[in-house]
């Protein structure tokens, strides 16, 4: 394949540029009966004058015509340019088919305890051919953005916050990365409509356009979306219904305390006994069943006993406000 791509300019890689290029092409066959023909300007074909004299600094474009009004464009060799873009996608074609097959961690989902039906509806998903698009939802504190963060593991995975996308973020995102696997963290929080938008044809038909005043791109990804949201009320029909939705409950208390067990051991180097201790009363005097709580508490251990956890705790419960322990800060 290498070979076959030195005749090949690398800007051409480039799908923006592409796309340019054709509408500069189409436009010179449509005009071409014109007597006398004197080019194209930059309108006819969407696309800036900046990107168009950088084209004809890079020799597939000549300036035709120039005025203090205008400035007219010619393609040069426009056969020879459409096979060169013809030969570079489907180059890009046979990239993307050598990336079909991804390499899954051994050991993806080890820290998560429980939620082995998820795991496996997940994995089912890592290995279909064509998108299954997943949401996870439900309970706070229960697992999801673990979900999601053990899935940003994948080779050409790409991890965003929905609160912090910009209003064309997702957008930039996407023509930049070209993600085999998006994972957006509070989907709920997503508003800006050109990036719901383009979500919602990523799902649907995997294109992603862009049309602004000068400026107009498309991409053709194959991308599967993993989501998570506390609550899919704010979440659009349309989008809601392009999702495969896993209901998170709350933890039963056993699972919580086991849950917190395994963080607290692994993450955090609490021994057996007090990660245990901290579980149970964590949930049965602060009434949380947050294991975040849990995981600030083992941070603001010295000694990490049982005994320094009780008084701990009576410090914390003096202070604890009535509507409730939990801060919401995410330790993980």
């Amino acid at each position: 394949m290498e070979d076959r791509m030195k005749g090949i300019p690398d800007i051409l890689q480039n799908e923006e540029v592409r796309e340019v290029l054709k509408r500069c092409i189409d436009v010179s066959n449509r005009k071409s009966g014109e007597n006398p023909y004197l080019g194209f300007e930059w309108y006819e074909v969407q696309a800036s004058p900046q990107m168009l004299n950088k084209l004809v600094r890079l020799g597939f474009l000549e300036v035709s015509y120039k005025s203090n009004k205008s400035t007219m464009y010619k393609v040069i060799n426009p056969t020879s340019l459409a096979i060169m873009i013809q030969q570079a996608e489907e180059m890009g074609r046979e990239v993307e088919a050598e990336d079909e097959h991804v390499e899954i961690p051994g050991d993806l989902f080890n820290i998560i305890v429980g939620h082995d039906d998820v795991k496996e509806i997940v994995y089912r998903s890592l290995s279909t051919e064509n998108p299954v698009h997943i949401l996870l939802h439900g309970s706070i504190a229960s697992a999801k953005t673990m979900f999601l963060e053990e899935l940003s593991r994948l080779p050409r995975s790409r991890f965003v916050v929905g609160s912090s996308l910009t209003k064309a973020g997702l957008i930039e995102v996407l023509f930049e990365d070209r993600p085999r696997f998006l994972i957006i963290d509070e989907l709920d929080k997503i508003e800006t409509e050109d990036n719901l938008a383009a979500l919602l044809s990523l799902m649907e038909r995997g294109i992603v356009t862009e049309t602004k005043y000068r400026r107009h791109r498309s991409i053709t990804l194959k991308t599967k979306v993993f989501a998570s949201a506390n609550r899919i009320e704010r979440i659009p029909p349309e989008l809601l219904s392009r999702f495969l939705r896993l209901y998170f409950r709350d933890y039963t208390p056993d699972e919580f305390v086991n849950v917190t067990v395994d963080v607290l051991t692994r993450r955090e180097g609490i021994s057996t006994q007090v990660a245990y201790h901290i579980g149970q009363k964590v949930m049965r005097e602060l009434g949380s069943k947050d294991v975040r709580d849990c995981v600030k508490i083992a941070r603001l251990l010295k000694e990490k006993t049982v005994e320094e956890v009780d008084g701990l705790l009576e410090l914390l419960k003096k202070r604890s406000s009535s509507s409730g322990y939990s801060s919401g800060y995410k330790a993980f």
